[in-house]
Parts: C-alpha cells; structure tokens; sequence
C-alpha cells in the first residue's frame, strides 16, 4: 500500500500548483490513498476545508494504523506551533513510529530499547499559511511555514518506507532523481548525498551495500563522508581502559597504519567506482582522533605505531592539509575526485553549509542539534548518529552497526543518509 499524507488548515486557500503537483507524482507511483489531517487556522470558529481538498480525492485521516509500527495521529498540535514536537516524545507509545499534523516539516528519532528506534514526523502543508498576523507567534508561524507531504510505502505489517517531501512556495518538489513542477515530472541529478557517520571498520555491511547502489541510482553530483575515519587504533576514550585495550589487541584494531590502509582502500574503492562524482570529506572529531594522538605523545610508548607516526609529524606541522590526508597520503595515492576539508572550512552547496560535522559548538561549546538550529545558517551536519529535520537544517544518522561495544540501552541512532536537491530543499534516506 502507498499513501499521501499531508495537512490543511481551515479556511486557507490551496496550493494549486502543489496540488496538480502531488496528482501527478501519485499518479506515477500507484499511490493508494491521498490523505490529509486538518488543523485551525486563524480562528476557532473556524471549520471550513477548502472544497478542492475533497475534489483532489483527498480524505480527512485522524487516528489511523497503516502497519503494526506505524500510526497516523492528530495529536491537536495547534498549527502555530513553533516546535510541533515539544512534549511528545513524552506523551506517544514507544511501540510505533507517527505521522503527525503540522504546516512544518520535522524529524525526531527517539530511543528505544529495541534494535530499531522510533521516528515522529510531520508532514508539511497543502495549503497556504492562515495565521494571526497581529501577533509575534502567528507571525513566527507564518515564516516557518513549509509545503510539503510524507510518502508512505507500507511493505508489510511490520516495515514501511517514509519520506518526507519539501515544496518550494510555487508547489515544486523533489523526490530522489525526480522534480514535479506544473504538474509534470523531469530526471533531475541530485547535488549531494550526504552519508551517516562512516566509522570504517565498524560499517554496516548492508548499510554499505545498500549505499553503493543508492549512488548508482541517484548519481548525485557529490557525496560527503562524515566519520571516514573510525580512529579505533588511537581512540583515547579507550586507552585508559585496560579491557577495552586488551580486546583491541585480539581483534587486531590496535595497529594505526592497518586501520589508515582500511581507510586508503575505502576511498580507492569509491574513487574508481565513480569517478564522475565528487567525493567530500568533512574533518571530524574521529579524524581529529589522530591529531591528538600525536599530540600528546601516547604514540611514543607503541612500537606498532612509532614508525608510522613520526613520518606525520613534519606533514602536520605545515598545517596546510587534514591529518587524515596527510595520513592516508603515506600509504598510497589519494583518488583525484577525493576532496578533504580542514575543520572550518566553509563548503556550501545551494546555501547550505555541508562542511561542518558537528562537533563543534558556537564559541568552543559542544554541538548540538538544537543549538545549530538558531543560527543564522541552514546546515547538514552528522556527528551525533542520530536523524533530525529542524527549522534551519538536518542531522543524519550513522553507516554503523547499531549495536557497538559502547552503546549499550537505549538508543536513538538509525541507518539514515540525507539527500539535497537544486532547489536547496533536503530529506532524509532511511535504511531499514
């Protein structure tokens, strides 16, 4: 089964060209059922849905199963709403993931005790903005409305596919090598594919597999890697800890040049694989791994990595390239279509910043989602495993296993790639 799920306010006019828009693309995948939950506009007394909703063969969804992990519910989020999600993490079973009403598109992963975590999502609007404008909230609403839908593809009772879709004003969209605009469909190149944190050596096989072919299929014009570099041969949260050392030793992951000869085949394999795309490594805190290796001596008391290390040092010192090219230089050529980013440097494709990891915090602090999105600058950022669509940018999730030695309870992380399109508009990929 295949559905449209979106929402309208009361009384708001449609967006017609989003509209002949969302009929052409159910109309080229089978969709099954075009759905849509209603909210309030201006008004309480407010109760009138604009008759070209009903006309488009839509119908008003409240509560309603699609699998046995999947519910949509209108959980009476008020339309004007800044953060749509604030509390219901709290308040929703755990057991399922939501489709949930909003005029703002949002992605929240929530930890569970289970292998898989839960999503909430929100589904954007088909209708024009009908707000307060006579008060701050409604007219903060207002500049934070967002057109758009969730594609739902229900493989059986227990997996579904969900995707949330992003419109421009005018009503056109992407979906994977897909534009809808006036109600017609052209093959478009994606601009990027942004992977969760790569960890080479703690990849998911079938993440990486299911990777190779998402590239094939959408032959973006780049890809950007978070976490190249796993750094468990020089991780100091684990030197310290004697157990952990020990089992680093038996599984052979406490040699530095093995692990970065890992690393040179990873990117000799995707270089030759697909030499027409632009492959972007963002320096990360597991990159810089590395650097503080060396920096404070511990490489000194190893003879396995000794020799290796001081041939970095004289490179690092000029301070001109990453300490991961510089590392994997020494083993061997770096493809010509591999591109390094030091730590701040600025790369914006379509004025979003896809450059920074995450990491790194304003004025030194610790990054984080929320804080990243009040700034003044959209991003696509990685670091934290786990996948999120905010006001002013996305997180993506991991290419990792989800179960590592040091992840233990509870856990929000998920296989989830993102993906940008010309426009500037973005979505999230999830594995499943």
């Amino acid at each position: 089964m295949k559905c449209i799920i979106t929402t309208v306010q009361y009384s708001a006019g449609v967006n017609k060209n989003l509209l002949r828009n969302i009929k052409a693309f159910a109309k080229d995948h089978g969709v099954d059922q075009l759905l849509t939950f209603v909210q309030n506009g201006s008004y309480k007394s407010e109760d009138i849905v604009n008759p070209e909703v009903f006309k488009a063969g839509f119908n008003i969804v409240d509560d309603s199963r699609l699998n046995a992990n999947l519910w949509l519910k209108d959980c009476k989020i008020l339309s004007s709403q800044i953060n749509p999600m604030t509390g219901l993490s709290f308040k929703l079973s755990r057991d399922y993931s939501y489709i949930l009403p909003s005029p703002k598109i949002r992605y929240l992963s929530v930890a569970s005790a289970r292998t898989s975590p839960r999503a909430l999502m929100t589904t954007g609007a088909m209708t024009h903005g009908n707000y307060r404008l006579n008060t701050a909230q409604g007219r903060k609403a207002a500049l934070m409305h967002q057109y758009g839908f969730v594609y739902v593809e229900v493989i059986n009772q227990k997996i579904f596919r969900a995707y949330q879709v992003e419109a421009t004003k005018r009503g056109d969209f992407h979906y994977k090598t897909e534009r809808y605009y006036s109600g017609k469909q052209v093959r478009v190149q994606p601009e990027a594919l942004i992977l969760g944190d790569w960890h080479t050596g703690d990849t998911d096989r079938k993440v990486r597999k299911r990777t190779i072919e998402m590239i094939e299929k959408l032959n973006p014009k780049r890809v950007i890697f978070h976490d190249l570099f796993n750094g468990h041969s020089v991780n100091h949260h684990e030197k310290a800890n004697l157990l952990a050392s020990l089992k680093g030793f038996q599984r052979k992951r406490d040699s530095l040049m093995k692990e970065i000869q890992e690393v040179h085949r990873e990117i000799s394999f995707f270089g030759k694989m697909f030499p027409h795309v632009q492959f972007v490594v963002a320096e990360s805190n597991h990159d810089i791994f590395l650097y503080r290796y060396l920096d404070s001596k511990e490489f000194m008391d190893s003879a396995e990595n000794f020799l290796f290390a001081i041939k970095l040092i004289p490179e690092i010192l000029k301070d001109k390239r990453p300490t991961l090219e510089i590392a994997l230089s020494l083993i061997g050529r770096i493809p010509s279509n591999f591109r390094f980013l030091k730590e701040d440097e600025e790369y914006r494709v379509r004025g979003i910043e896809l450059g920074y990891h995450g990491h790194r915090g304003a004025n030194g602090s610790r990054g984080t989602a929320s804080q990243f999105d009040r700034l003044n600058l959209k991003m696509i950022t990685g670091h934290m495993h786990t996948p999120q669509i905010l006001n002013n940018g996305m997180v993506v999730g991991t290419s990792t296993k989800l179960r590592l030695d040091y992840t233990k309870g509870a856990t929000s992380w998920m296989h989830s790639h993102g993906i940008l399109y010309k426009d500037g508009k973005y979505g999230l990929l999830t594995i499943i």
